[in-house]
């Protein structure tokens, strides 16, 4: 008799990371978190949950007291606000660093039975937790400095809990990961958009331009500080593929 797939629980499986990632876990049984439904043939179980929501934590728990995942990978994270609708700060803050301790929470929690616990726990965080000028490559235990954009802010503040909350996990390993800008055909950030020429944003204007496929001129920054800047990307699937490696 073939044994069981293991058990792997996403959340944010609806954004684009999320969806990359499906095809990578081929060899797991995975149960996905969103608030949103994701467009995918893939088999997943889905469930739906706002992690911004304090009830979030009680019902991560058992949702993972019931599925039994080896790992819990959090992608759930508000990243541009115009695609997602959500524009009020404490809103995404309740979802992307008070969700991140929610999670973490619950896997205490659920830890508590060291004959089924999670076994992993995969958060990529980003570069951004860095903040703005950096002096050139840094490594891992460089200061993180975030303090102007509400992403990158709270890209420092979940990092930071998550490594204040990783001993307290039991017996679960933790893995952060601090990623460039993701790019890819599939990707739609600011900054490939920009590439693109694609017109963001929600306005009448920027609907008609994309209805009518006109696109934008890419304006770069003018002086040699910005031509001596090095911008960084990481493919979407590249990855996707490196956290399931880590599984």
């Amino acid at each position: 008799m073939e044994a069981a797939k293991p058990t792997v629980l996403v959340t944010g499986i609806a954004g684009n990371l999320g969806l990359r990632l499906l095809p990578q876990l081929e060899d797991f049984f995975v149960v996905g978190v969103d608030i949103n439904t994701p467009t995918t043939t893939a088999a997943v179980h889905f469930v739906r949950l706002d992690l911004g929501l304090e009830e979030s934590c009680r019902s991560l728990y058992h949702l993972l007291r019931e599925t039994r995942p080896v790992a819990v990978i959090h992608l759930a994270f508000v990243i541009d606000p115009v695609r997602t609708g959500i524009f009020d700060l404490n809103r995404m803050w309740q979802i992307n660093v008070a969700g991140t301790a929610r999670v973490m929470e619950a896997i205490t929690e659920a830890n508590r039975n060291e004959d089924d616990a999670v076994k992993q726990f995969i958060f990529p965080s980003s570069v951004s937790a860095y903040g703005p000028d950096l002096p050139g490559p840094v490594m891992e235990d460089f200061p993180l400095d975030a303090h102007t954009l509400p992403y990158a802010i709270h890209k420092r503040e979940s990092d930071e809990v998550v490594r204040q909350r990783a001993p307290a996990l039991r017996g679960c390993s933790v893995y952060i990961f601090r990623p460039h800008i993701f790019a890819g055909s599939t990707m739609d950030n600011y900054l490939i958009g920009a590439f693109r020429g694609t017109p963001n944003g929600r306005s009448r204007r920027a609907e008609r331009m994309r209805q009518r496929g006109k696109r934008l001129p890419c304006l770069l920054p003018f002086g040699q500080r910005y031509l001596d800047n090095k911008i960084q990307f990481v493919h979407v699937d590249d990855m996707a593929r490196l956290i399931a490696h880590v599984l």
